[in-house]
C-alpha cells in the first residue's frame, strides 16, 4: 500500500463488465406462487414447493432441533395469504436439505427442474425472504469458477467447524453474490424460472461471507432417503442464512438505499478475511498504540447490490443531501458514503470523481495533495471487484504555502453494476494539532491530551472500517 500517487482523481477503476439481469419479471413472478416463507420457532428462512403441492423443501438447518415449523404463504403485497403447519418427512443430512409435508396446503404448482446443469458465470436467481423481509425479493448470483465442495472452497479455520453436516465433499454450486440471513432453503432459478438449487450457506467470514448452493440434482437422493428425523446436531457456529432473529436489525432508509446492520463484530473477527491483508496490516502497524483489537464494529449490508459497510460500534446514520453520514459522536471526525447504481460500468469512473470532488472542495486556494503512504498506485481487482483505496491532503495556502487543514481516507469500489465510495473525514489536521498529538503520544502532560488521544484512536477505527469496505467477492 505504501506507493507513490499517479494522480489525485481516481484513475480509471478497470472496470468489469456489466452483469445481465438473472431473469424477466415474468418468470420471477411465475416462480413466485411456489415460494414459502418456513417459520422453525423464533428462525425464519426460505422454501419451496417441490413434487406437488402437499410438500415443500427447506435447507436442514433451518428446522433442525425446532419444536414447531410453519409454512406461510406469501402475496405480492408482502402479506401472509395463509399459513400451514409442516412436518419432516424426509432427511438427506449430507446436502443439508429437508422434505416437509404440508398438513393443509394451498393449490400451488411445484418448481420445475432445469433439463440442465448451470455453467460458469451464468447469471442466477436466490427468489426468498433474505433479511427477514414481509415480502419475497430475488437475489442475483452467478456461478463461478472453481471448488465444488465445500473443503475446497473454505479455509481450514472454518472447515473445521463442519462436524456433522452438511458433508464437506457433497458436491455444491460455488456461487458468486450475495446470500443473507433469511435465504437458506431459497430456490436458485435460472432466466426461465427453472430449478438449478437451493441456497444454503453462508458463512460469515469477516466483513463480507462466502455462499454457495446445493444442486437440484440432490433432490432425488432427498425423495429417496429414508431418514425421517432430524438429526439434532449443534448448528455450525459461522452459519447465518437463517440466523434471522438475533442478529439483524431493521432496515434504514438512507437516501436511494436501504442499508441494514447484520451484526457487530472485533476488529479480529474481520480481519481475516480483509481484501487487501498488506494494507490492513501496514495500517494496524501504524495504529497499533490504540491495540485495534480492542475495537469493535457494526457490518452493514445493501440488500440488492451487497456493498458493505463497516462504521465504529454505535455510530448513526443519517441521509444529508446526497451523503449517508455516520455520526461518531466527535464533530472532529466523522464519514461519509455515497452508493450509486451504474447504468453502465464506465459510469464508475465519472461518479468516483464527483464523490471525492464534493468531498475535498477544491478551489481558490485550495491544495490537494495525495498521501503516497497510503495510495494505490493502481485499483485492486479481484473477482470480478475493483477497489481503490486512497489518502488526500486538503492544504490551504497561506503566506503562499499550502498548510495541511483537512484529512481524507477513501475506499473507492465498485462491481460494475454499483459504485460504493466510503471516506474517514478529519475536519483538525492542521499543524498544530497534529504536532500536539504526537507530543500526548510521546508522553506530555497535559490537559488537554486525553481528549486528542481519544480522538485518534477514533481516527484510527474510522480508516480501518473504510478499509473493510466493500462489496462480497471470494477470498478463498
Amino acid at each position: 500500500m505504501r506507493q507513490t500517487l499517479k494522480a489525485l482523481l481516481p484513475v480509471a477503476l478497470l472496470l468489469c463488465g456489466a452483469s445481465a439481469s438473472a431473469q424477466g419479471s415474468e418468470a420471477l413472478r411465475r416462480a413466485a406462487e411456489s415460494i414459502l416463507k418456513i417459520e422453525a420457532d423464533s428462525q425464519a428462512a426460505s422454501g419451496f414447493v417441490w413434487q406437488d403441492a402437499n410438500h415443500a423443501v427447506t435447507a436442514l438447518h433451518v428446522v433442525d432441533g425446532k419444536q414447531r415449523i410453519t409454512a406461510h404463504y406469501v402475496g405480492p403485497d408482502g402479506r401472509v395469504q395463509a399459513s400451514t403447519a409442516a412436518v419432516v418427512e424426509r432427511v438427506f443430512k449430507e446436502a443439508d436439505l429437508v422434505l416437509l409435508r404440508l398438513q393443509t396446503p394451498q393449490p400451488r404448482k411445484p418448481l420445475a427442474l432445469s433439463p440442465s446443469t448451470p455453467t460458469v458465470r451464468q447469471p442466477l436467481d436466490a427468489l426468498g425472504f433474505p433479511l427477514n423481509i414481509a415480502g419475497y425479493s430475488n437475489t442475483e448470483l452467478k456461478l463461478r469458477f472453481g471448488g465444488t465442495q465445500l473443503r475446497s472452497i473454505l479455509p481450514p479455520k472454518l472447515l473445521a467447524q463442519f462436524t456433522d453436516y452438511p458433508s464437506t465433499s457433497t458436491e455444491i454450486l460455488n456461487l458468486e453474490g450475495n446470500l443473507v440471513p433469511g435465504l437458506s432453503g431459497a430456490p436458485l432459478l435460472e432466466a426461465q424460472g427453472l430449478l438449478v438449487g437451493i441456497a444454503d450457506g453462508g458463512l460469515e467470514d469477516g466483513a463480507v461471507g462466502i455462499c454457495w448452493g446445493i444442486p437440484a440434482a440432490h433432490l432425488q437422493r432427498l425423495a429417496q432417503s429414508t431418514v425421517t428425523r432430524t438429526p439434532g446436531a449443534a448448528r455450525v457456529a459461522a452459519l447465518f442464512s437463517a440466523d434471522s432473529q438475533a442478529s439483524v436489525a431493521p432496515t434504514q432508509r438512507v437516501g436511494e438505499f436501504g442499508l441494514t446492520k447484520l451484526r457487530s463484530r472485533s476488529y479480529a473477527q474481520l480481519a481475516g478475511s480483509a481484501d487487501d491483508q498488506l494494507g490492513l496490516a501496514q495500517l494496524s502497524q501504524l495504529f497499533q498504540m490504540f491495540n485495534p483489537n480492542q475495537f469493535r464494529y457494526d457490518v452493514y449490508q445493501e440488500q440488492r447490490t451487497g456493498a458493505t459497510v463497516v462504521l465504529p460500534e454505535g455510530a448513526r446514520l443519517s441521509a444529508q443531501g446526497d451523503w449517508i453520514v455516520a455520526d461518531t459522536g466527535d464533530a472532529r471526525m466523522s464519514m461519509r458514503l455515497q452508493l450509486k447504481a451504474l447504468g453502465q460500468p464506465a459510469e464508475a469512473q465519472q461518479l468516483a470523481a464527483n464523490f471525492e470532488f464534493a468531498l475535498t472542495q477544491p478551489g481558490p486556494g485550495v491544495v490537494l495533495m495525495g498521501d503516497p503512504q497510503w495510495s494505490y498506485l493502481q485499483p485492486m481487482t479481484r473477482y470480478g471487484v475493483t477497489v481503490h483505496r486512497k489518502a488526500i491532503y486538503r492544504n490551504v495556502v497561506f503566506n503562499g504555502m499550502p498548510v495541511p487543514q483537512q484529512y481524507f481516507f477513501e475506499t473507492l469500489a465498485t462491481n460494475g453494476r454499483s459504485l460504493l465510495a466510503v471516506a474517514a473525514v478529519n475536519m483538525d489536521n492542521s499543524p498544530p494539532t497534529a504536532n500536539f498529538e504526537i507530543a500526548c503520544s510521546q508522553g506530555l502532560r497535559d490537559g488537554r491530551c486525553p481528549l486528542l488521544m481519544r480522538q485518534r484512536a477514533l481516527w484510527a477505527q474510522m480508516v480501518l472500517g473504510v478499509q473493510f469496505s466493500s462489496f462480497p467477492q471470494a477470498q478463498f
